[in-house]
């Protein structure tokens, strides 16, 4: 079973996923979710013929809490066509996340994760969620992730590169962000 919920859109062929070359093999379940990259809402499931009418006929939970509206299941199908039909924006992500992974450590001296998605250690929660607030008046959506999310002494910020966003934008932040972890001391 292979969780590709931040991966759909964005690594991979066509935005495929880590996954992509595991695809129609025997025992593998790929789920994707379509509320991230793709922008839509629902998830999509991977696997083989006989595992898929496995859940149709016996998932009860399944089958009578997951049926898309026939909106929703053409805006996954547009969604996917853009992935293959439009690379450039693929390109475009690739590069944008290289550039906030590289200002991360540029600013902070943290290693970025090469994602999308960088974590930023805090450690003590009250610190966390001071540090995300101060952002967010600032303008910019960075959340504080506490326990039970993540282990004791762990929380950490979120920050999350989308196409909405743009070097310039990317570099304002983690300048105050800086700026404010070293004035929000532990």
């Amino acid at each position: 079973m292979i969780d590709e919920a931040h991966a759909t859109g964005v690594f991979g062929s066509d935005g495929r996923g880590f996954a992509a070359d595991l695809e129609n093999r025997e025992n593998v379940i790929v789920l994707h979710t379509c509320g991230k990259a793709l922008g839509v809402s629902g998830a999509l499931l991977g696997a083989s013929a006989v595992f898929c009418d496995y859940l149709v006929n016996r998932a009860r939970g399944f089958i009578y809490s997951t049926a898309p509206s026939p909106l929703m299941a053409a805006a996954v199908r547009e969604s996917l066509c853009m992935l293959v039909d439009e690379p450039h924006r693929s390109a475009d992500f690739d590069a944008l996340r290289s550039f906030a992974n590289a200002e991360l450590v540029a600013k902070l001296g943290i290693a970025g994760s090469g994602s999308q998605i960088l974590p930023v250690l805090i450690g003590d929660n009250g610190r966390a969620v001071r540090i995300a607030a101060r952002m967010r008046a600032e303008g910019f959506d960075i959340r504080a992730i506490r326990p039970p999310t993540v282990p004791e002494g762990t929380a950490r910020l979120r920050i999350a590169i989308t196409l909405n966003v743009d070097r310039a934008m990317i570099s304002r932040m983690f300048t105050r962000l800086a700026a404010i972890m070293a004035e929000e001391k532990p």
